[in-house]
């Protein structure tokens, strides 16, 4: 490529190699708007649901494993895109019908692909490790936009429907849950209750309210044994007065009673001593009872939310997932860009015509001017002829030139009206 070194001498090889240049210019750009053209449209249509809050209590929710909303959600998800779920889509709207090869399996694959769902937060709170999201966003693209429109409603449409399932299931897991819980708190505090009566009829005489008559009842027989000693002491004085089996019989029976009283006083005063051990494991058992029928009192309140979340649920009053956006028909597809296709072709073709060029001209290096002469066997020409050719190949060679420029602005022109008239 020694003799091209000027700017001059690359016009002239442009000119020399102008038929080649605009025929693979122009065929480079046909091939590449029919490519262009034959690459399938495809349409994107986007939906998005709100999330608000629902009326059933936080206290209800924090029964579920599923209180975090971000994994409620990604659980919601994973039940749209399981793959029953797809291949009921696929057959409602007879998706990819027009490829008679694709097996099922490649129909949910593509699916997948075609279907983004999205949870949308607030990005200014991402620092934040509460910052639930707000929205839900569903894109669907497919190849015709009525059918991505519809595509991207259904989903949504299946969103709230498991949404409305789930918290149903969950109320109902909710007043299962504390019906089962009121039912075991009430049978513990059945079972507390017999404890507290068998524990106050073996301990009586120990329970504290019942500490200040065993005292005074003390006092009672301390006065009493006073009473019978001194009666002791009469009967033995008036011995002599009296017959001697009256006598043994008064003084015996004296005598017994005053045992009697001793055995009564020893009772007493070991239930005053068993008091307060009696009186740790009363406090014990009724601190027990409070804390049973606290609870018992907080279920109840929960169950009666819980029913109050059932009935909500079913009657679906209370939604938490609203369609702020539905998904509409695209006026334009997302893709391909046939434009930028088109560019991109013919700059590669471009690319292509002068390396062809730069073939041609090296597979032929032949000298052509004065100054190649010069240059390549450093010699200076004594005279220079120049081409004088006959009028007949001179007109051939303008009507090949003419052709091939009308052919190729002609498929320039017809490519840029296709390529406008499609939009894109």
């Amino acid at each position: 490529m020694d003799q091209i070194q000027t700017i001059n001498e690359l016009l002239l090889m442009a000119r020399r190699r102008m038929s080649v240049w605009g025929s693979v210019v122009a065929l480079g750009f046909v091939v590449s708007v029919l490519y262009a053209f034959s690459l399938p449209r495809e349409y994107e249509s986007t939906a998005v649901i709100q999330i608000g809050n629902s009326q059933i209590s936080d206290s209800i929710k924090e029964t579920d494993s599923t209180s975090s909303l971000t994994r409620y959600l990604q659980k919601i998800e994973q039940r749209i895109m399981a793959r029953d779920n797809l291949v009921g889509v696929i057959e409602v709207y007879d998706l990819f019908g027009n490829v008679p090869t694709m097996t099922m399996n490649d129909k949910v694959f593509q699916l997948r692909l075609a279907t983004k769902i999205v949870q949308i937060s607030d990005p200014t709170q991402n620092w934040r490790p509460d910052n639930a999201p707000s929205a839900m966003r569903v894109t669907v693209r497919l190849g015709g936009p009525k059918i991505a429109a519809s595509v991207a409603n259904d989903f949504v449409n299946r969103v709230l429907e498991e949404n409305r399932l789930a918290r149903v299931e969950q109320a109902q897991r909710a007043l299962a849950f504390f019906d089962s819980e009121e039912a075991r708190v009430d049978a513990a505090i059945t079972a507390l209750d017999a404890k507290i009566a068998e524990f106050k009829r073996e301990n009586a005489e120990s329970l504290p309210q019942k500490l200040v008559a065993q005292h005074e009842l003390l006092v009672g027989l301390e006065e009493a044994v006073l009473a019978i000693d001194q009666q002791i002491i009469e009967l033995k004085s008036n011995k002599a007065k009296t017959r001697a089996s009256e006598y043994e019989t008064q003084l015996a029976l004296a005598q017994a009673q005053r045992q009697l009283i001793f055995d009564r006083q020893a009772r007493i005063r070991e239930a005053i001593a068993d008091a307060p051990q009696v009186e740790k494991e009363f406090n014990i058992l009724n601190r027990q009872l409070t804390q049973l029928e606290d609870q018992y009192t907080v279920i109840t309140q929960n169950r009666a939310e819980a029913e109050i979340g059932q009935m909500l649920e079913t009657g679906i009053q209370s939604e938490n997932l609203v369609v702020l956006e539905k998904a509409l028909v695209p006026e334009h597809p997302i893709a391909p860009n046939r434009k930028k296709l088109t560019a991109v072709g013919t700059m590669l073709s471009i690319i292509a015509a002068a390396a062809l060029v730069l073939l041609l001209e090296a597979l032929n290096p032949a000298i052509r001017n004065a100054a190649q002469l010069e240059r390549q066997l450093q010699m200076s020409p004594v005279v220079t002829i120049p081409d004088m050719k006959s009028g007949a190949p001179r007109t051939r060679q303008r009507n090949v030139l003419a052709v091939c420029s009308v052919l190729s602005v002609g498929a320039i022109w017809a490519g840029v009206q296709m390529i406008s008239g499609s939009g894109s």
